[in-house]
């Protein structure tokens, strides 16, 4: 599985070399814009992408850097910081989400829809297993 992913990001790193994004930055991006929530600081990110803090920290700092989000101080609690995409950041996410649909044809390229059905089903006990 680690090989999966390692090849995975390497290629999707490819994909996304002209805008100068990582795969990883990548899934930061796609939890902002794909959430529901009003705010998400960086709690949310560790939590729904399973990351160390520091880890987190050096992403959005280089997300921040590029100008794909704005990091601003929460209202609310002033311990913490909410995370927004910029414009930037939306004017980008059609590249991002069409560059993940062809690293998913890609990975199951050769399998049929039943196939591929199985595989998500089985990785999706995996997953549950792990947790």
């Amino acid at each position: 599985m680690k090989s999966i992913t390692n090849e995975y990001e390497k290629h999707f790193n490819q994909l996304m070399a002209t805008t100068g994004i990582t795969a990883s930055q990548c899934a930061v991006l796609n939890f902002l814009y794909e959430s529901n929530k009003e705010y998400i600081n960086q709690k949310d990110i560790e939590k729904h992408l399973n990351l160390s803090n520091p880890t987190v920290t050096g992403l959005l700092k280089r997300l921040d850097e590029k100008g794909y989000i704005l990091i601003m101080p929460s209202t609310q609690d002033k311990r913490k910081k909410n995370v927004y995409l910029t414009q930037q950041a939306y004017a980008i996410q059609k590249r991002i989400h069409l560059s993940k649909k062809k690293m998913e044809r890609s990975m199951v390229r050769g399998m049929k829809k039943n196939e591929v059905q199985a595989l998500q089903k089985y990785l999706e006990k995996v997953l549950i297993n792990i947790e």
